[in-house]
This record gives structure tokens, C-alpha cells and sequence, in this order.
């Protein structure tokens, strides 16, 4: 099935979820949401897949990191 570009991406979401070591090893964006709570709530999910080391999520709209957390072992 091929989607449409208005169904692909992350839509001017503001915030932009980051995960390193899932489900790459090195950093990438998962996701993305229009408030800061469901960002954090993404970020929370994603830090329990196996590997995951850390997650962070980044503000596009002020061009910052807001929270970043690192996985302890």
C-alpha cells in the first residue's frame, strides 16, 4: 500500500522523540507529538525495548532538548 504525503510523517508535530540503541545503535526519532505529556508517555514506552539506552525528547518549536534520561544498568 502506498500512503499519500499528508499521511506520512510527523505532521508539525512540536515535540520529537529520540531513542539511542533502539531500533538502531545509534541515536534516531521514533516519533513525534503535539504536547510535551505524550511525548514523555512515547519516550517512557520506548525506553523498555530491549536495548534502548536512552531517549530523549527534543522541543522543535525552541530548537532544545526538554528532557533527556539515560537508562541505568
Amino acid at each position: 500500500m502506498t500512503l499519500r504525503p499528508e499521511q506520512i510523517g510527523d505532521r508539525g508535530q512540536r515535540y520529537e522523540v529520540r531513542a539511542t540503541g533502539y531500533p538502531k545503535k545509534e541515536k534516531s526519532v521514533v516519533g513525534w507529538s503535539h504536547d510535551k505529556i505524550g511525548a514523555l508517555r512515547l519516550a517512557a514506552g520506548i525506553s523498555l525495548a530491549p536495548g534502548c539506552t536512552s531517549t530523549e525528547v527534543f522541543d522543535r518549536l525552541t530548537n532544545q532538548i526538554v528532557v533527556e534520561r539515560n537508562k541505568q544498568t
